[in-house]
């Protein structure tokens, strides 16, 4: 039976009602309503559940707010995958905002677009959106299915919520080839430019041959950072990548790459060559981010090193045609992905027509 009270301030002021349904073999229901006929209205819906037997307890989801349900995915789930430091950061930026501070049961879809809009007047790109809206979406699905924190809805889900627009463009730059600006000045190639600014930077003899096998390899920074030196095998010219966990890539398996005449004289030119164990670039992996980022940006200043994954990709599908062979050297897990990467401009389809 639903019992509804009254909720006053010191001042002895009616600021709320309580409604609290008692049923036995049930758990105690208790919610609060700033009018009274709201609170009649939610009682006679929770009754009618128990009584056509499809009652849903919704405890758990009026106990906690959605910031709740991100610190305890944070600490129980987040560590537990691989990329978990970078969840961490954006599960911190959704803790900041308000969005953290409403109560499951009070969420809705209106909500969550709010805090798209927030975070796209933040200026924050729209995949980054996309990112914390899904992971939203994920915390939410988790409590569902795994801490009995029952909602109707997902109201982060894409069906509910809309997801900004640019998200899933394709970025599609690659180094370009020497040319010629205004008619008369000859602009050398990318690539020459790269590799000059690098040598011309503090640490050398570390980023000139992470960048030479990113373009060899096709490998992801955090991949190359992570190699160890057991991990390379010059004899075969082959290397393993394991990731930065040690246990698989950033897709969770462990691969090996083949290594170009190139790619084994970049190794060769490391510091540490000849060590039987240890990392081929020990240094810390954001480290070695900011460099690259100081060194070309100056002199190239839209290039990032990922970039060099994609520049890597196209190159590699002119030797592996095969565009299975061409996965298991690059990592991507389907087709869809892998053409993300791949960018062969125009020019050189025109070739394959001669």
């Amino acid at each position: 039976m639903a019992t509804i009270a009254p909720r006053k301030n010191r001042d002895g002021q009616v600021i709320g009602y309580q409604v609290k349904i008692r049923r036995t073999g049930f758990p105690t229901q208790s919610k609060t309503f700033e009018t009274k006929t709201d609170a009649k209205r939610w009682a006679a819906e929770m009754e009618s559940e128990i009584s056509r037997g499809v009652f849903v307890d919704r405890s758990e989801a009026e106990r906690n707010t959605l910031g709740d349900l991100i610190r305890r995915y944070q600490t129980d789930i987040t560590p537990t995958k691989l990329g978990g430091d970078k969840e961490k950061g954006h599960l911190a930026v959704i803790l900041d905002d308000q969005i953290s501070l409403m109560r499951m049961t009070m969420l809705a879809s209106k909500d969550v677009g709010a805090f798209r809009d927030r975070m796209a007047a933040a200026a924050y790109a729209p995949a980054t959106i996309v990112r914390r809206l899904n992971l939203i979406a994920t915390v939410i699905n988790h409590a569902r299915s795994e801490w009995g924190v029952h909602v109707v809805d997902n109201m982060a889900s894409a069906k509910l919520t809309a997801r900004p627009k640019g998200a899933d463009r394709k970025r599609e730059r690659r180094l370009q080839p020497a040319r010629v600006v205004a008619g008369q000045e000859e602009c050398p190639a990318e690539e020459e430019i790269l590799f000059k600014a690098l040598a011309a930077g503090r640490h050398a003899a570390l980023t000139v041959p992470l960048a030479r096998l990113a373009i060899e390899t096709a490998a992801r920074q955090g991949e190359l950072c992570s190699l160890d030196w057991k991990d390379v095998d010059l004899e075969k010219r082959v290397m393993t990548i394991r990731g930065l966990s040690g246990v698989g890539s950033k897709s969770g398996d462990v691969r090996r790459v083949p290594l170009s005449s190139a790619a084994v004289e970049a190794i060769r030119s490391l510091p540490g060559f000849g060590a039987k164990a240890g990392r081929l670039f020990p240094v810390d992996q954001n480290a070695l981010k900011i460099t690259f980022a100081r060194t070309v940006g100056k002199k190239i200043p839209d290039l990032t090193f990922h970039d060099l994954r994609h520049e890597a990709t196209s190159r590699l599908a002119k030797v592996y045609t095969n565009p299975l062979e061409l996965m298991r050297v690059t990592g991507h897990k389907t087709l869809s992905m892998l053409s993300r990467y791949y960018h062969a401009d125009a020019e050189e389809l025109a070739q394959r027509l001669a």
